[in-house]
């Protein structure tokens, strides 16, 4: 089995490894975890990620349907990838696809699309509902938690592997690349109950985590258990 090299790892741990990284190419974070710059507006870029099976065959993207994505999906599946799935965290996700699902599917090798199914979809390809129990899901142990998005309808994407890996989609945001902060906190949302139940979801959530990856902003990386209560009370505090 490859080892892994540790400082290669570390150096991807940074704000500094993701902001230089190309866009549009996949980039290692930590061990079979990925994360590949998207659509960038204002200076701020989106973030989709991908998770390898352990059997290095098979795997599993989150979020990465947009064009600049495009060319790196097609790779992998000339490479031999079997791309497991796609998850689809909130709408807005949606609205930043380059095509339709059914082409997106078609471009990922024929994968299975996965949504909640709450989601304003804007074709009639039919989606696999991500709130439900799933043998492919299961297989990079995935467990998905429901919570209210802008639109009512959004999920946190959680994984066993690497102790611990949260994928938040919207429903977080991180600190700027270019702030010293490495600080999380919840979207500005259009309806303040929906504001309201993101609060209260994040205050009661209670699976431990050691990385944070979210759509937008800096990543956490190696949280132990305070700073993860920290990130939690901050992301469950009500609005002022």
């Amino acid at each position: 089995m490859k080892t892994v090299d540790k400082m290669e790892v570390l150096h991807s741990q940074s704000a500094e490894f993701i902001q230089k990284g190309e866009s549009g190419k996949f980039l290692k974070l930590i061990p079979d975890t990925f994360i590949i710059k998207g659509n960038e507006k204002n200076g701020v870029f989106n973030q989709g990620y991908a998770i390898r099976h352990i059997n290095r065959r098979d795997m599993l993207l989150i979020d990465v349907v947009e064009k600049s994505t495009k060319d790196a999906v097609k790779k992998l599946v000339e490479e031999g990838y079997n791309i497991k799935g796609i998850l689809i965290t909130c709408d807005g996700i949606l609205d930043s696809a380059y095509a339709d699902l059914k082409t997106i599917s078609e471009d990922a090798g024929g994968a299975p699309i996965y949504a909640h199914p709450r989601n304003n979809f804007k074709d009639n390809f039919k989606v696999k509902d991500i709130t439900t129990r799933d043998k492919a899901l299961d297989a990079f142990g995935i467990n998905i938690f429901d919570l209210p998005g802008n639109q009512g309808a959004s999920v946190v994407v959680y994984s066993d592997i690497n102790e611990g890996m949260l994928f938040p989609g919207e429903d977080a945001v991180g600190s700027d690349y270019d702030s010293e902060l490495n600080d999380f906190i919840r979207p500005e949302m259009k309806n303040e109950n929906n504001d309201y139940g993101l609060a209260e979801s994040w205050a009661a959530f209670d699976t431990a985590f050691t990385f944070l990856f979210p759509r937008k902003g800096k990543p956490g990386f190696n949280l132990e258990e305070g700073h993860q209560i920290d990130i939690l009370n901050k992301l469950g505090k009500a609005s002022s």
